[in-house]
């Protein structure tokens, strides 16, 4: 942290301790760490044919995942926000889902699926707040899901809107 810091006060006299950006402020092991565990969460695994190892190796990398839970191949789970997402019990993901937890000019958001839910193939999750997807929600192929969805609804279309169960 302080090697860093003492790099960016030496290119930038001008600046002040407060304006330093934060990822300057990393410590060594960090900036060692992270491209390594970027690296494996967004290039190695993802491609893994086993399920069971793209789980086990996505835990490795720090994202908390349920037990009896499937990640389809070639997801893109947010490798810079490992530790806000969280995926529960018996959820399934199918190929290609795209987790996005931050963007340009937005904070870093929780993305939380509860047990039992179904991501179908293609989905996009941006979570630009928050978004909880509830206990058994369904979420439809190719989806772009930008806010919560209620447990037990099915959400789909571009951005989702929560189909009404007929009765």
């Amino acid at each position: 942290m302080k090697l860093l810091t003492a790099i960016y006060r030496l290119r930038h006299r001008d600046i002040q301790d407060d304006n330093i950006p934060y990822y300057w402020k990393y410590p060594l092991w960090t900036v060692i760490c992270k491209p390594i565990r970027k690296f494996f969460s967004a290039v190695v695994i993802p491609t893994i044919p086993f399920n069971n190892i793209r789980i086990w190796g996505y835990r490795i990398c720090g994202y908390k995942i349920g037990g009896g839970t499937f990640i389809g191949m070639r997801c893109y789970l947010d490798d810079l926000c490992y530790d806000l997402i969280e995926i529960g019990n018996n959820v399934t993901i199918s190929y290609g889902v795209y987790f996005a937890c931050h963007g340009r000019k937005q904070g870093h958001n929780k993305l939380v699926i509860r047990d039992g839910a179904y991501i179908g193939m293609g989905a996009t999750i941006i979570a630009k707040t928050d978004i909880e997807i509830g206990r058994k929600a369904v979420i439809g192929a190719r989806t772009l899901v930008n806010k919560s969805v209620p447990a037990g609804k099915t959400a789909v279309g571009i951005p989702c809107h929560i189909l009404e169960s007929k009765q």
